[in-house]
């Protein structure tokens, strides 16, 4: 597939279940923004509640900033949206996480989603280097990897990658599920299980379970690739329901680094 992929406020309306308050359904959207500050002209404005901060206060900013519509689920003075058009949802992240999914799925790429406790970073930038050599590859970029940053990666996917490598990240159960759901990986990388988020779980196997719903919602063809090193991993890979990869260094796996020589800074070798 070609060509930019461009969607107006009717589009938005119909993928969110929400309202078109007021606006033309046809005015096409240039770019999308969660951050007034950072809002350029032609963006759509998503009012997301933070923890601190409810971007519903500062819908007026957006819209000063160029903001040609608002996407809002709470209440807000007419005088704040100018000449905006208005999508009204039932939960503003809900519908930035439909966007993206939408997006995903009109964009073909084939999307790669990384998890585990560490390495998702290097493991993302790695993947995405080498499959860059051969195909138009997208990636994540910083810690776009939460409920809000990774539907702001797929919208990106609006330029047809052919391929796009992701990370999911996790501080409680049912978020890696919840990501999942949102971006429909076709092939699904676990790192490992360590310690990074045992303070929310209390257990390294708690840990592991949390991180195992990168398993769920896969189909035959779905591809997992997966530590064969790490015992909590492979305790629940079993039943998967594609196709499984492993690597690793000291049990046997589809991958095995041997002769592995580390040289500091200077990186490390193996065969």
């Amino acid at each position: 597939m070609t060509g930019v992929i461009v969607l107006d406020i009717g589009t938005v309306g119909e993928v969110t279940r929400g309202r078109v308050r007021r606006g033309e359904v046809r005015t096409a959207i240039g770019g999308f923004s969660i951050d007034s500050r950072t809002t350029q002209p032609g963006d759509l404005f998503f009012a997301i509640k933070g923890e601190r901060l409810d971007g519903h206060a500062f819908v007026a900013d957006a819209v000063a900033a160029g903001a040609i519509g608002v996407v809002v689920s709470d209440p807000v003075p007419d005088g704040a949206f100018g000449d905006a058009a208005v999508v009204v949802v039932a939960d503003t992240t809900t519908a930035l996480q439909a966007v993206g999914r939408h997006v995903r799925r009109l964009s073909g790429a084939t999307v790669v989603a990384i998890t585990g406790s560490a390495g998702k970073t290097t493991t993302k930038e790695l993947a995405a280097d080498v499959l860059s050599t051969k195909f138009r590859t997208f990636r994540s970029q910083g810690n776009f990897n939460n409920h809000i940053g990774l539907p702001l990666s797929l919208i990106e996917l609006r330029a047809r990658p052919e391929m796009a490598v992701l990370e999911l990240g996790m501080n409680h159960a049912g978020e890696i599920r919840q990501l999942v759901g949102v971006c429909e990986p076709d092939v699904r990388v676990w790192t490992n299980v360590g310690e990074a988020h045992l303070g929310h779980f209390g257990s390294l196997d708690a840990v592991a379970d949390a991180k195992a719903e990168i398993l769920e919602g896969a189909t035959a063809a779905t591809k997992l690739v997966v530590n064969a090193d790490d015992r909590r991993v492979m305790a629940r890979v079993a039943g998967f329901a594609g196709s499984v990869t492993t690597f690793g260094c000291e049990r046997p796996a589809t991958f095995r680094a041997t002769a592995v020589r580390s040289f500091g800074v200077r990186g490390s070798k193996a065969t």
